[in-house]
């Protein structure tokens, strides 16, 4: 699903961003991306969904050839990934309903259509309950989640984050975690960046390490018992099989 063939990344100035980096995900994994800051994370990540192209190398995600994509084709790859930052980026006079739905919007689709996506969208994070409620109104946690659920609206492949749960205390951050591993088991692809070791040591799976834009490790860590714990029930369903947004 996601190949990296000896990538390199070189920022003007001559910073290098990534150097040699060959790995390949399979359809369903759950990896971890983990090193120090400035180790390349972020630069990885932004290849994937075309944030970003590399100065070398070969990218592939579901088969296409990322960097040479035509720009009027971008949108359609990035309608197969789903992105989490470590800051929220929601719309504070927006509801979350309206930050959620951003992207049906953008789409066209009707106000009933993205009601519908909305809500599964939410409800697969625990939080159909919160749909008028303003950013302002959450916590950390809560407003996570909605980002989260924003990445998921358009039922993508590919859910991508780039260290979600900098922001949160260690409990909050065990619940994202913990969420993340619920959509993987749902059938999304998930690459998870982050620098809690102790967290990937509990959670398990597959660990892809960067060290000044080398991958200097891979290795496969077995999770903790607890890590299999789903944080909400209402949340095991799959997301409905109607028409989605992607192409």
């Amino acid at each position: 699903m996601i190949q990296f063939f000896h990538v390199g990344k070189t920022y003007p100035g001559g910073q290098v961003g990534l150097d040699d980096v060959s790995f390949s995900l399979e359809r369903g994994a759950f990896t971890f991306l983990t090193g120090a800051s400035g180790s390349g994370k972020t630069t990885l990540l932004r290849l994937i969904y075309r944030g970003d192209v590399p100065s070398k190398g070969q990218i592939l995600v579901n088969g296409r050839n990322v960097s040479s994509l035509p720009r009027s084709k971008i949108p359609y790859l990035r309608r197969t990934i789903g992105v989490v930052f470590q800051t929220f980026l929601l719309i504070e006079r927006k509801t979350v309903f309206e930050n959620v739905t951003y992207l049906p919007r953008l789409l066209g689709q009707d106000l009933a259509s993205q009601k519908k996506v909305a809500f599964e969208a939410l409800r697969r994070v625990g939080l159909a309950h919160r749909l008028s409620a303003f950013p302002s109104e959450l916590s950390g946690g809560e407003q996570q989640r909605v980002a989260i659920a924003r990445a998921l609206i358009a039922r993508p492949d590919i859910l991508l984050a780039d260290e979600p749960t900098g922001n949160l205390d260690p409990e909050l951050s065990w619940e994202i975690f913990k969420l993340f591993l619920e959509i993987n088991r749902q059938g999304t692809t998930v690459l998870l960046a982050t620098h809690d070791r102790a967290m990937i040591e509990r959670v398990g799976h597959r660990v892809l390490t960067l060290g000044t834009g080398h991958l200097v490790g891979d290795e496969m860590l077995p999770p903790t018992p607890t890590a299999t714990e789903s944080p909400w029930r209402e949340t095991a369903a799959p997301l409905p099989t109607e028409p989605g947004l992607a192409p």
